[in-house]
């Protein structure tokens, strides 16, 4: 019957060099105590022991015998200090005549050191480094002509001898060997095994306390702030959202005034962070900045923009009396953790350092609308022409004076954009002139995000935001931040639902001139009807040069008078016949006056537009907006030649 022996498992003390878990002692002080005890050394001859670490020496009793074991009693203290630190022993012989031999080593590396908890271990020694052999030309020589020889058998006899030493080591090598004395042939002999030599060893016993890093205090002004979705979302640089990062106003009062700022993590976290120190316009009285001139409003710090992110960041500059705004970030988006925000001074009393808004009421009212641009509906940057009515308009109402942000960000910056601000004139409408303009961004740029920062008075008010160039689509963001608690900000979509136009040419004769001029009733004449009502109706008239040069000052009156059938003359006019009249003759591509028409006002006007220096030929538009059907047609002039021919007979 067969039976089958399990395996018998063995336990040894030696111990081989596998590596501990692996420890993360990345951006970690290590500060610790290293003690070790050396017990016994095998199989390597040796007079003494060399223990180091970093830079530490240190050397065991030295032995009167160079025998392969010993026992010592030798206990060494190191101080570990670095992530990079490792404990090297190396066995030494003593040479009397020339230099002391090398006959092992070993090497511990921090992470088993760190894992030592003072227990005895078997390390094995590394043996001495072999020599390079040197041969002699001549044996290799000969020992080629034997290979040669011995690889090409010439008889049978010689080619059994050749069998007999692949099967037998030679006779130096192996004493197992001897010569018949009957055939001169080799036989086998029976010898013990040769016995194998330990590997050497040593036994060590390793303690390690690791002691708790000195404390960093931080002095001065200490803010704790804490990273999230809603206030983390990276560098300030190309970034349209860098407005919801959190903000520390940073005052000086009245010197230049020497400031180190540090910004801490926790201990372990390996997030990079850092911070920007830009300029805090006094307009935002306590509230977050969020408009960002990247050129003019970031403090460069050792020509930086701002200190290299790291795990942890310190920051040197000296800062003019004035008002800062600080901003901490963490590289990565979204990135969650605490930290600490430290400011220090020999002058701390000259600074002041808190957290943005200062107070609940000082935080923005910030509505955000989303547009997009599209080829009919960008008509460009250029208000000079009336291509801007194209674009997307947006209104905002404030219910008393208020400060008021606007501002006007994109997705990336491959486009130039700004946009303008005017009051609104047309209530409820969108806007058909470019008057009593109230604030815009500095330029068009190509940009993640512009704006400009307004105190208005309690109003409604139309942003027209735009790219520079005319027919580019993109999406974009409008925001308004404002104290005002109870603003509004919507699209402006409704417009006039009623649109006449004519067109007209000052030439020759017509071309009279302003009411100044004594030719100024040959200039062309149009009739505009508006059907009766018992409601009170606004009619915006506008008049728009055709002009590849420079504008000509340009305006209308508007009479009314019994029949409109003819053109009025200069000997027909009456002043009480003027209804209304633009303002001025101004230079503009477009004016326009308003019609407020009662109930019981006339309904039938003659409209007269006009260059302000006669003889300008020049052809021109007049359109009329109206919420109700009108009409407008031009006065025909009289025929002169039928005129003078009646006068003859």
């Amino acid at each position: 019957m067969l039976t089958t022996e399990s395996p018998t498992t063995t336990t040894t003390t030696t111990t081989t060099t596998t590596s501990s878990p692996s420890s993360d002692i990345r951006d970690k002080f290590i500060f610790g105590n290293l003690e070790v005890k050396v017990k016994e050394v095998k199989g390597c001859q040796l007079h003494f022991l060399n223990v180091k670490c970093e830079l530490a020496l240190k050397k065991t009793e030295i032995k009167t015998k160079p025998l392969a074991n010993h026992t010592f009693f030798d206990v060494f203290s190191f101080r570990v200090s670095a992530a990079t630190s490792e404990l090297e022993i190396e066995a030494w012989k003593k040479n009397f005549l020339f230099k002391d031999k090398m006959t092992g080593s070993l090497t511990i590396p921090i992470n088993d050191l760190l894992h030592a908890n003072g227990e005895a271990k078997w390390y094995p020694l590394s043996n001495k480094k072999p020599r390079s052999s040197r041969v002699k030309k001549e044996n290799i020589t000969n020992s080629n002509n034997k290979d040669n020889n011995t690889a090409s058998p010439s008889s049978p006899d010689e080619a059994q001898e050749k069998g007999d030493e692949d099967q037998h080591h030679s006779a130096d090598e192996s004493p197992a060997e001897e010569t018949s004395p009957t055939t001169g042939r080799p036989r086998s002999v029976s010898m013990p095994a040769k016995k194998v030599k330990a590997a050497p060893e040593i036994c060590l016993e390793i303690k390690f306390v690791l002691n708790e890093p000195p404390k960093e205090v931080l002095k001065g002004i200490v803010l704790d702030g804490v990273w999230n979705s809603e206030n983390n979302f990276g560098s300030l640089i190309n970034n349209p959202h860098w407005i919801k990062c959190t903000q520390y106003l940073l005052s000086i009062k009245d010197e230049i005034t020497p400031i180190t700022l540090k910004l801490r993590q926790p201990e372990g976290t390996d997030q990079r962070c850092s911070f920007f120190v830009i300029n805090y316009d006094p307009f935002y009285n306590g509230s977050k900045k969020v408009i960002l001139d990247t050129t003019n409003d970031i403090k460069k710090v050792s020509s930086f923009n701002s200190p290299i992110p790291a795990t942890s960041v310190d920051c040197k500059i000296d800062l003019e009396p004035g008002q800062y705004c600080i901003i901490p970030y963490a590289e990565s988006f979204a990135f969650s953790g605490t930290y600490k925000f430290n400011l220090d001074s020999e002058k701390l009393d000259n600074c002041e350092f808190y957290a943005l808004p200062k107070s609940q009421e000082q935080a923005w009212n910030e509505i955000t609308v989303d547009g997009l641009w599209t080829t009919a509906t960008n008509g460009g940057g250029d208000i000079n022409i009336l291509g801007w009515t194209k674009n997307p308009q947006y209104s905002f109402t404030l219910t008393k004076k208020s400060r008021a942000c606007v501002l006007l960000s994109q997705d990336d910056n491959d486009k130039s954009v700004g946009f303008y601000v005017i009051k609104q004139l047309d209530a409820g409408k969108r806007a058909i002139e470019f008057r009593e303009q109230v604030g815009k961004t500095e330029s068009f740029k190509f940009s993640c995000s512009t704006g400009c920062t307004l105190t208005l008075d309690e109003g409604t008010y139309i942003v027209i935001p735009s790219t520079y160039d005319h027919g580019i689509e993109g999406a974009f963001h409008l925001t308004l931040f404002t104290d005002d608690k109870n603003a509004t900000f919507q699209p402006l979509t409704n417009a006039f639902q009623e649109v006449e136009q004519v067109k007209g040419t000052w030439v020759g004769k017509s071309a009279g001139g302003s009411p100044n001029q004594p030719t100024f009733f040959n200039n062309p004449q149009f009739h505009l009807k508006v059907p009766a009502s018992d409601k009170d109706e606004v009619i915006a008239v506008q008049l728009i040069q055709d002009s590849t040069i420079a504008d000509e000052g340009i305006g209308f009156i508007v009479l009314s008078r019994d029949s409109h059938s003819e053109p009025l003359t200069a000997q027909d006019f009456q002043n009480e016949m003027v209804f209304t009249k633009t303002s001025n003759w101004e230079k503009r591509n477009d004016i326009v006056c308003r019609l407020h028409v009662k109930p019981e006002s006339p309904r039938e006007f003659t409209i007269i537009p006009s260059t302000f220096d006669p003889s300008v030929n020049r052809s021109f538009k007049l359109q009329v907006y109206s919420d109700v059907s009108i009409s407008l047609d031009e006065i025909e002039q009289k025929d002169e030649s039928s005129d003078s021919e009646q006068n003859d007979d």
